[in-house]
């Protein structure tokens, strides 16, 4: 198995992908940490609240939302791209069992969805204290900073887990970047308008793309009211909560842990799933 794990970081590290997909996580990471502090709608909606804004907090949620999914075609793409360029035959042939592969990708590519992680809360912190003019004060406290971290990380390391997953089960290399990009986008979009105000509104967080998103919104967002808030936060508007999630992601009373229970359900999922045809599947 260690010498399975060793080729599979010499495939990662000999090839253009990694850092390719990396590059937009610390772009967008940036970006979207300097825009989640500069925000002056959101600014404005809390000044009632006459305190320190940590919205560090909601940069970081809302950067580690836009950069999984680089995270989970990483992971696809490290498995259907063994397909397009025929070397799948010979990893098989020199491993046995064939599910000892799938194993060994999960390792490499967690390492590399751990990297990562690392890099889009950091920039994205570093975007965030300059959008915010340098002001420590707008990270919530060392502990906040942390969590919310810690939580973008372990987001992206699922997302890229579950990548492997479902690239075993496609191993198409145009398909396994054309659905993850159209579902989430596009259909678990127009699912979650459509589910509104209806008798089954309740499963909206369920849906994989808002769990994933609500490991760290989830958590974020009642940080972000909380140090806003302090002793009042029990009276803080409903409204105020939802309008955070509609920007920075996750769902109104939702539990942070929930999300992660669901995503970890749906990774696993797709896991299986992967294993299950990979060690099926004819390879010519």
């Amino acid at each position: 198995m260690i010498a399975l794990i060793k080729a599979e970081y010499r495939k990662i590290f000999t090839t253009s992908l990694w850092w390719a997909l990396l590059i937009p996580v610390v772009v967008l990471g940036f970006g979207a940490g300097w825009l989640g502090t500069a925000f002056g709608g959101i600014i404005d909606m809390v000044e009632e609240f006459s305190a320190s804004l940590p919205l560090g907090l909601l940069s970081v949620a809302l950067s580690t939302n836009f950069g999984t999914i680089f995270a989970l075609l990483f992971g696809a793409m490290s498995f259907a791209g063994e397909f397009r360029s025929k070397s799948i035959t010979t990893t098989y042939l020199t491993a046995n069992p064939r599910s000892s592969v799938l194993w060994a990708k999960l390792i490499a590519c967690a390492g590399i969805g751990v990297l990562y992680g690392l890099a889009n809360v950091l920039v994205a912190s570093f975007g965030a204290l300059l959008g915010a003019g340098q002001d420590m004060g707008n990270f919530g406290g060392l502990g906040s900073w942390l969590g919310v971290g810690g939580a973008g990380v372990l987001a992206m390391l699922l997302w890229t887990l579950l990548g492997v997953g479902f690239g075993a089960l496609i191993a198409n290399s145009v398909l396994v970047i054309i659905l993850p990009l159209v579902y989430k986008f596009a259909v678990e979009f127009i699912l979650s308008i459509s589910l509104i105000d209806t008798a089954v509104s309740g499963i909206s967080p369920y849906l994989p793309g808002a769990a994933g998103n609500g490991i760290v919104s989830n958590l974020a967002v009642p940080l972000f009211v909380s140090a806003v808030a302090g002793p009042d936060e029990p009276n803080t508007p409903r409204a105020a909560f939802e309008l955070l999630h509609l920007f920075f992601g996750g769902t109104y009373g939702h539990p942070w842990w929930a999300s992660l229970l669901t995503f970890l359900g749906y990774t696993a999922l797709f896991v299986a799933g992967g294993w299950f045809v990979s060690t099926r599947r004819d390879v010519v």
